[in-house]
């Protein structure tokens, strides 16, 4: 179980990646009107205005596509992973606030177009859009590594940091990116191991608890049932006590709110059969203690009449002076 909690929140970036293809805003190819149009409708928009490099590549291939004289399938390439790569951007830049995992993935995306932009001989767009990037990266790595010392659980911290690592490689910021991922991989190295152990504590606790049959009813019923092994009972759900109470624990130190709840349950069954297995166990003492008690007065009132008999034996056999006259 903790290796898939590891693996859920690691991954939650890359399945988020995978779903920018369906649910992202992209381009198709298409001819240099449209993509003029296109190109000319991102002018003044807010990511642009701000990130300047990206809205100078669209000027620029603008300028491009006004002047060319054939427009063949190099420079349809270059043309559709810019408007791409700018989509993805403005798509990072909208969600950079609410959602700045989310944000990191689409600047992710920016930087794939951005890179087979460069292959289709666009290096020039690629490098303006490149340093945007990087500065929206360096940006959102700060964002998401101080989120992540706020965050309330550990699945969700580790998912902010991961994100930061990658925003700090993607700005170029090789010491925060080595710093991060280090605290990163530290942390899940931590959590891991705990969680194993949680999931050791409550499979424990399970293994009394659905075997503690009239223990875990209450204390009349258990009473009820003749539990002779009380001693035992109460040993084991001590132990289960004690399990569940670690587990829920780990739990709450890791702000797992189910997992937390879920052991307090087990801990609070364990309690009951514990007072129960307390409560027959005493009155097992009372009752060995009465029975200890007979015994010992039986004894002591056998020996009574034994020593009254002794001794009203030796008072027949003294013979007194009376009766030797007598004789």
């Amino acid at each position: 179980m903790a290796t898939r909690r590891s693996l859920i929140v690691i991954g939650v970036s890359l399945l988020a990646l995978t779903a920018l293809a369906a649910t992202g805003a992209s381009a198709d190819h298409g001819s240099a009107d449209e993509y003029l149009n296109q190109l000319n409708d991102l002018r003044d928009t807010e990511a642009l205005t701000e990130y300047t490099e990206l809205d100078l590549a669209r000027s620029q291939a603008v300028v491009e596509l006004q002047t060319t004289e054939e427009f063949d399938g190099e420079m349809d390439a270059r043309m559709h992973h810019l408007l791409n790569a700018i989509l993805a951007f403005q798509e990072a830049y909208a969600t950079a606030q609410d959602d700045p995992v989310a944000s990191v993935d689409h600047a992710d995306e920016a930087q794939r177009h951005l890179d087979q932009l460069s292959e289709a001989g666009g290096e020039t767009y690629a490098g303006l859009g490149t340093v945007a990037l990087e500065r929206f990266y360096a940006t959102q790595a700060e964002v998401l590594y101080e989120q992540a010392q706020q965050a309330e659980s550990t699945p969700r911290r580790l998912e902010l940091l991961n994100a930061s690592v990658r925003a700090f490689d993607g700005a170029g910021e090789s010491e925060r990116f080595a710093d991060a991922q280090l605290e990163r991989d530290q942390l899940l190295a931590e959590y891991e191991s705990d969680m194993q152990r949680h999931d050791a504590l409550v499979s424990d606790a399970n293994a009394y608890l659905e075997g503690c049959g009239a223990a875990c009813e209450g204390p009349t019923d258990y009473v009820l049932s003749g539990p002779f092994g009380a001693v035992s009972e109460y040993t084991a759900a001590m132990s289960a006590h004690g399990d569940a109470s670690e587990a829920a624990a780990i739990a709450e130190e890791h702000g797992l709110s189910e997992d937390a709840s879920g052991a307090a349950q087990l801990e609070s069954r364990a309690f009951t059969a514990m007072v129960s297995a307390g409560a027959a166990s005493a009155i097992l003492a009372f009752l060995y203690a009465g029975l200890l008690v007979a015994v010992a007065a039986g004894v002591v009132w056998r020996i009574s009449v034994w020593g009254s008999d002794v001794h009203t034996s030796a008072l027949d056999e003294i013979v007194t002076p009376l009766e030797v006259d007598d004789a």
